[in-house]
């Protein structure tokens, strides 16, 4: 595994599911993660997890789902414990400055990684903030406008005449390869921080998405975006955006601009 740079900050490492249904999928997920050395988890809930549980007992259903999955987990149910859960998926991407999406499909204009790739990336990019790498749901996956949310993509090489991998396979595949880089990188980064070093590092997802919500907005109101399908030029700013990969001071000077034009245009009306 010598590909790997030794410092990567798996600390800096979050596996995201996003709306996971099988409970088996989710606790099978959680100790693939924790074999190699992986223990930050955030979880998308599915609205099933609202309703009622499968056994007809006491509960929510996602109460049921959790008690399977660490059962299922067993020596990794710390990490299902200390898992996070979001109501949508740019909620769960918040503090990430590096987010890649999996999907088995070839995605135009976006860079495309395999595992080997991504572990290498990964270990590039937590020297200067937290990385997300996201999953799909069982079913269909990562959509478009999902996958619109990640600066990259990641497809698992496989026999073509069968490309959809289970998805706690799929999680165990990266965390393999990325259970290749050394410890201790944490203390080191820390180590090194610097005043003005958050400003300076790249932007937060969470500062990226209020920057699109404003420019959605102002665009909109200024007859520059179509208002039956905004977000077909929006995507092609993010792809701007993401390959000049802006830091978070930079982001929020746009995010301050675009405020002043809101107060101008507010003004003028």
């Amino acid at each position: 595994m010598l590909y790997v740079a030794a410092d990567m900050d798996r600390g800096k490492v979050r596996f995201v599911l996003h709306r996971p249904q099988s409970a088996e999928n989710l606790g099978a997920a959680a100790r693939a993660m924790k074999n190699f050395g992986l223990s930050r988890l955030a979880v998308v809930a599915p609205p099933a997890w609202s309703g009622p549980p499968r056994s007809g007992g006491p509960g929510t259903a996602r109460d049921d789902v959790l008690a399977r999955a660490r059962r299922l987990a067993r020596r990794a149910s710390d990490v299902l414990g200390a898992a996070t859960l979001h109501p949508d998926l740019a909620a769960a991407l918040g503090p990430s400055t590096w987010t890649c999406g999996t999907t088995s499909r070839s995605i135009p204009g976006r860079t495309q990684l395999d595992p080997r790739g991504l572990a290498a990336e990964v270990a590039r990019r937590t020297a200067t903030g937290e990385v997300a790498v996201v999953f799909g749901e069982e079913r269909r996956g990562l959509s478009d406008a999902e996958l619109e949310l990640c600066q990259a993509v990641c497809t698992i090489p496989t026999a073509a005449a069968y490309d959809s991998m289970n998805l706690a396979q799929a999680v165990a595949v990266l965390a393999y390869e990325m259970g290749g880089a050394g410890p201790g990188a944490e203390a080191a980064a820390a180590g090194a921080a610097t005043p003005g070093a958050e400003a300076a590092g790249p932007a937060r997802h969470a500062t990226m998405e209020a920057l699109w919500d404003r420019l959605r907005a102002l665009l909109g109101r200024a007859g520059y975006l179509n208002p039956q399908n905004p977000e077909h030029i929006l995507a092609d700013w993010r792809r701007l955006l993401a390959r000049a990969e802006p830091t978070q001071r930079e982001v929020e000077l746009l995010v301050a601009a675009v405020r002043a034009l809101e107060r101008l245009l507010g003004e003028r009306r």
